[in-house]
């Protein structure tokens, strides 16, 4: 964290101005901080007051609740604009960056995208107090709101990253769309241009046509007369389906690249911290995480019952479970693994598994446990000796 880091470089614990940049701007997310619970705050706001604008726009709302939303309003605009002001304030202690000049910096930030949505989500109200008549225009603008979760929503960041990522093969795409939306249109011109000329009188007008025909949405309200203008408009219709599943696939492919990334990252991170895989090398623990799914389980939730079939084994990051075998039990904390033998063994589990805090477990499929420990004797050895002695431990009733 820079704000943080400079700080704490210069040998004195970080100002106001750096713990505000720490929480708003620097906060990974992670559960239970001050950041993770603001950033639950200010998704239930938005999520409250786009609510809030829509019940607005009703013909008829009681007067007690239109005086809620308006009071509600206040209290949102109030919460964003010191949300904004503070960004606008601590981004200066982004010390990597081009905003930790006093002025210029901010003024770069300013007209960041995640700063200009900050600054839409507050600008209508003060618009409605110099223009109180254009309601519509400013409900357009305080829906807009629903932008601001981009920053706090993992996924439509993702989307938001796709999107960069793939910009040019999308650029590329849209302007293919385009020839072709241009082409057809002058082909219906020169075909149809005599016999509706209301319709197809020029290029222009025909390019409405050629718009729901591509996009295959077809209205009706315009279609061709001649032979030879149906021909060309049952290929432009073949061709359109085409056309809208390219830029269909680019997102898809981009997304599914994008989240297999960040899946690999987190495995990455969780193996890591596993004690059992340290004496690992680099490159081992990137195989590995190739093969580790992170999962994350409720308090109370059965991962395994006893006599079911062992199809994986896994790995305990954070949490605890209670292992049962019959009467006799036994609490696995963060570091420990479970299901191996029933792997090792080829027989059906022997115990139940019950997660008793809420757990990130890495599961290990039958499979790769075997490959993995067909290439690792050491690892193989560890796991063993611990699989023996957690059962040594149930059969004593520890």
């Amino acid at each position: 964290m820079s704000g943080a880091g400079s700080a704490g470089a210069a040998g004195r614990p970080p100002g106001l101005r750096a713990r505000v940049f720490e929480i708003l701007v620097d906060d990974d997310g992670e559960e239970g901080t001050l950041g993770y619970w603001l950033r639950r705050l200010l998704v239930l706001l938005i999520l409250v007051s786009v609510a809030g604008t829509a019940i607005e726009s009703m013909p008829r709302i009681p007067p007690l609740l239109r005086a809620l939303l308006g009071d509600l309003e206040i209290l949102v605009v109030t919460v964003f604009s010191v949300e904004y002001l503070a960004r606008l304030w601590a981004i200066v202690e982004d010390r990597g960056s081009r905003y930790c000049h006093p002025l210029w910096g901010r003024l770069r930030y300013a007209v960041t995208p995640a700063a200009l949505i900050d600054l839409i989500a507050v600008l209508p109200f003060y618009l409605s107090l110099l223009s109180p008549g254009s309601l519509v225009v400013l409900r357009l603008l305080r829906v807009l709101r629903i932008l601001k979760l981009v920053r706090y929503s993992r996924t439509l960041s993702i989307f938001e990253v796709v999107l960069i990522n793939e910009r040019h093969a999308l650029g590329l795409a849209l302007g293919v769309m385009g020839v072709l939306l241009l082409i057809s249109a002058s082909l219906m011109h020169a075909i149809e241009g005599t016999v509706q000329p209301e319709a197809f009188g020029s290029i222009p007008a025909a390019m409405w046509w050629s718009v729901v025909t591509l996009t295959t949405v077809g209205y009706g309200d315009v279609v061709p007369a001649t032979a030879v203008g149906r021909m060309v408009a049952a290929f432009v219709a073949m061709l359109g389906i085409g056309m809208f599943a390219l830029p269909t696939a680019i997102l898809g492919a981009g997304l599914m690249q994008e989240l297999q990334k960040r899946n690999f990252a987190t495995a990455a991170a969780l193996v890591a911290r596993v004690p059992i895989f340290r004496h690992l090398a680099s490159h081992q623990l990137a195989e590995l995480a190739g093969l580790l799914k992170p999962r994350e389980l409720p308090a109370g939730y059965t991962l395994i019952r006893r006599g079911e079939r062992g199809d994986a084994m896994y790995f305990l990051v954070e949490g605890e479970v209670l292992v049962r075998r019959g009467r006799r039990h036994r609490t696995l904390r963060s570091g420990a693994f479970f299901g191996e033998l029933a792997l090792l063994e080829g027989r059906p589990r022997r115990a139940t598994v019950v997660t008793v805090t809420p757990c990130r477990l890495l599961e290990l499929q039958a499979r790769d446990f075997h490959r993995l420990l067909a290439g690792d004797s050491e690892l193989r050895e560890r796991i063993l000796a611990e699989a023996r002695e957690r059962s040594a431990a149930l059969e004593a009733g520890a």
